[in-house]
């Protein structure tokens, strides 16, 4: 087995991320040919999953949802069929590696290689860039935007000291969305939060019941209110019971048409954009990436786990 690990030293901004060594004698006490690349700046790891991906069988990513982000973003312009993922997690909030169990150690590493189940996860398309966990508009695009800037504390304690920033200052901007069964959404919304697993944020489990291999995208669309209420909203969100509040509307479409006449902050798995005005397609890319993962977390997909190494 060949491997590469793309090592993102800034992961988790502050928080400790592990050097290579451990990981790379664990690796070649096992037998299993390793390199090791580090990012130096954003779209470092998009770069590396293009050029690495076609040479090896499995590909690594130590860091955070960004980094995986970006990883997903290269793998999938380099070949039809991309090669297995594993994901050391050591970012702020770690989503997509909480759904699956990934591993964290050399010897949960070699334990899941040596296993080689996989999940196969869908791809949110976006037109121009790819998402493997979560989006998010308006006031979550923005509290993402604050979040960048918060040093002090880590985690979803971070998100959360985000949130308060932004409620300060956000007010709510007009969409619209439309389904491909011909429903329509239009008005000013508070947030429209977009899903292909179950949290984001390291905390907030804005679609509950959501599958990431169902060929389905999950959509939570919130209403306007005050801010006294948004406070009150907050801690439903973290359980996941925000879903029958009347200022809520839950959906799960396997297409979504975004407009918006204004430019809206935005975030896709933890990157933020500013997306300029204008109408965004988003459509789902079935079961296209293989996340190698703990064989007990099958519990969170549609489809079995897959041996796949």
């Amino acid at each position: 087995m060949k491997t590469a690990i793309i090592l993102n030293p800034n992961a988790g901004r502050a928080r400790h991320v592990p050097g290579t060594d451990a990981f790379r004698q664990a690796l070649r006490a096992a037998g299993i040919e390793t390199s090791i690349e580090t990012t130096k700046q954003r779209g470092d790891a998009v770069r590396l999953a293009r050029e690495l991906t076609p040479h090896v069988d499995v590909l690594a990513i130590i860091g955070g949802d960004g980094t995986i982000h970006e990883a997903v973003n290269g793998m999938m312009g380099a070949a039809p069929d991309p090669v297995p993922l594993v994901v050391i997690p050591y970012g702020a909030g770690n989503d997509l590696a909480s759904l699956l169990g990934c591993p964290r150690t050399p010897k949960e590493l070699i334990d899941v290689l040596r296993a080689g189940y996989a999940a196969r996860l869908d791809v949110l398309d976006f037109g121009d860039r790819f998402c493997i966990n979560s989006a998010g508009l308006g006031f979550e695009g923005q509290v993402n935007r604050y979040s960048h800037s918060i040093r002090l504390v880590r985690g979803h304690l971070r998100y959360m000291a985000a949130v308060v920033k932004a409620l300060a200052s956000y007010s709510c901007l007009r969409f619209r969305l439309t389904t491909p069964q011909g429903d329509e959404i239009d008005g000013e919304k508070l947030l429209i939060s977009i899903g292909n697993g179950i949290r984001t944020g390291g905390a907030f489990y804005f679609w509950p019941d959501a599958y990431p291999d169902d060929g389905l995208i999950d959509v939570c669309v919130v209403e306007p209110m005050g801010r006294l209420r948004m406070i009150s909203l907050l801690p439903k969100v973290l359980k996941g019971r925000h879903v029958r509040r009347p200022e809520v509307t839950m959906l799960r479409v396997e297409s979504l048409s975004i407009e918006s006449d204004t430019a809206y902050p935005m975030h896709i798995d933890g990157e933020f954009v500013e997306s300029p005005p204008g109408r965004r397609e988003v459509t789902v890319r079935r079961r296209k990436v293989i996340v190698l993962c703990n064989s007990q977390y099958g519990n969170r997909l549609k489809h079995p786990l897959e041996r796949v190494l």
